[in-house]
C-alpha cells in the first residue's frame, strides 16, 4: 500500500505543542513575514509563564535600541512573583543586517556569551521578518537555539483560522461561503502582501457588518473589497444588462468622490483585458478550472470576468479594449474632455 506523506507541521502548530508541554529553552528565534503568529506567540508565552499582576514587569517587548546594555539588563533581571520573565527583542536590529547601526562586535559577542549561560528565570525571544544569512548573531542562532518560522499558511490552515473566529462569534458560515472570503482576501495571491493580520481585521469587519442569521457572500462583497473593486463590478454589471445610465453614474459617482480618473480607466482596461484573456483561452479549448493558474489571477476574479464577458463576443472585447486604451491616450494627452470622451465609450459598449 502507498502512503502520502504527511503534510509538513507549520511552526504555529509545533509552537502551540511546545507551549502545552512548557517545552522551551531559555534562548528562542522566531522569524517570518507573518508578524502576527510571533506577537501571538510571545503573549502566548507571557500568558503561560507570567503572573498577570506583574505581566507589565515581566514581559518586556524591546525595539528601537542601539546596543546590548538594556537586553542583557533585562535578561539577568530576575521576578519574584512569575515563574519566568518573558524577554521580547522584536526586530532586533543585527538579526537582519551584519552591521548594523549602534552595535558593535563585542556587544553581539557579549549577547553570545550571555546566551551560553543564561538567566533560567529569563526566556529571551529574538524576532525579525527577514533574518540577514549573514549575520554572526543568525547563523549561532539557527546553530544553537529552537527557531519558529512563521511564514505563510496554507489553504487549510488558513481555513481552520477563520472558522474558529466565526464559530468564537456566534457567527455560522458555510464552507463555500469561507472558500468565498478567503479567495477575495487575496492571500494567495502571488506577490500579496494581504496577512493573517489583515484577514483578522476583516473578519470583525465582516461580523460588525452582517445582521443575517448567516455570512454571506454579500456581506463579504460589501466589507472586503475596495471601493474601486466595488466600482469595478456594479459598472460591468450595469454594462452588461444594458444598463449605461447607471453605468455612466457609477462612473461619474467614483471619480466625483475622489476617484482618480487615470486609477478608474486603468482599472476598466485591467479587467476588460482579463475577460479578453480568458475568452481566448476559452474559445482555444482550455478548460474553465485551468484558466486562473494560466492568467495567474484569483478564481474568483476570473470566474466573474468570464460571466461578464459571456455578454461581449470575443471581437466585440477588443474593440471596447482598444476604444478604452484611446480613450486613456486622449484625456492624458487633453485632446478630448473625460466626461465626453467616457459617455462616448460608454453609448459603444
Amino acid at each position: 500500500m502507498a502512503y502520502k506523506n504527511a503534510p509538513a507541521e507549520h511552526a504555529f502548530q509545533t509552537f502551540h505543542k511546545d507551549l502545552s508541554k512548557k517545552a522551551f529553552e531559555n534562548v528562542i528565534f522566531m522569524y517570518g513575514e507573518e508578524e502576527y503568529l510571533t506577537e501571538w506567540a510571545c503573549n502566548s508565552l507571557a500568558d503561560k509563564f507570567v503572573e498577570n499582576s506583574m505581566r507589565s514587569m515581566d514581559f518586556l517587548k524591546i525595539s528601537d535600541i542601539e546596543g546590548t546594555e538594556e537586553l542583557l539588563t533585562a535578561c539577568d533581571t530576575f521576578s519574584v512573583f512569575s515563574e519566568k520573565r518573558i524577554v521580547w527583542a522584536c526586530d532586533f536590529p543585527p538579526l537582519s543586517k551584519k552591521n548594523p547601526k549602534g552595535f558593535t562586535d563585542r556587544d553581539i559577542e557579549a549577547l553570545i556569551d550571555y546566551m551560553k549561560d543564561p538567566n533560567p528565570g529569563t526566556i529571551l525571544v529574538f524576532s525579525c521578518v527577514t533574518p540577514a544569512d549573514s549575520s554572526p548573531l543568525v547563523k549561532y542562532l539557527k546553530k544553537e537555539h529552537k527557531v519558529y518560522v512563521f511564514d505563510r499558511l496554507d489553504r487549510k490552515q488558513l481555513t481552520a483560522f477563520a472558522e474558529k473566529r466565526f464559530k468564537a462569534a456566534g457567527r455560522p458560515i458555510s464552507r463555500e461561503t469561507l472558500k468565498y472570503m478567503i479567495d477575495e482576501s487575496g492571500y494567495f495571491n502571488r506577490d500579496s502582501e494581504y496577512r493573517i493580520l489583515n484577514l483578522e481585521n476583516d473578519i470583525k469587519k465582516i461580523l460588525a457588518y452582517s445582521d443575517g442569521d448567516f455570512i454571506s457572500e454579500d456581506d463579504i462583497d460589501a466589507t472586503l473589497k475596495g471601493d474601486l473593486d466595488r466600482f469595478a463590478f456594479d459598472f460591468l454589471d450595469a454594462v452588461t444588462s444594458g444598463h449605461k445610465d447607471k453605468a455612466l453614474r457609477l462612473f461619474n459617482n467614483i471619480v466625483g468622490h475622489g476617484g482618480d480618473v487615470y486609477s478608474v480607466l486603468g482599472l476598466l482596461v485591467s479587467q476588460f483585458e482579463l475577460m479578453t484573456e480568458a475568452k481566448e483561452l476559452y474559445i482555444g479549448g482550455v478548460d474553465r478550472q485551468a484558466i486562473p493558474g494560466i492568467l495567474k489571477v484569483n478564481p474568483y476574479r476570473v470566474k466573474k470576468a468570464m460571466s461578464f464577458g459571456e455578454k461581449f463576443s470575443l471581437s466585440r472585447l477588443k474593440d471596447i479594449l482598444i476604444q478604452l486604451y484611446q480613450a486613456d491616450r486622449s484625456i492624458k494627452t487633453g485632446a478630448m474632455d473625460q466626461n465626453l470622451t467616457i459617455e462616448l465609450i460608454i453609448g459603444r459598449m
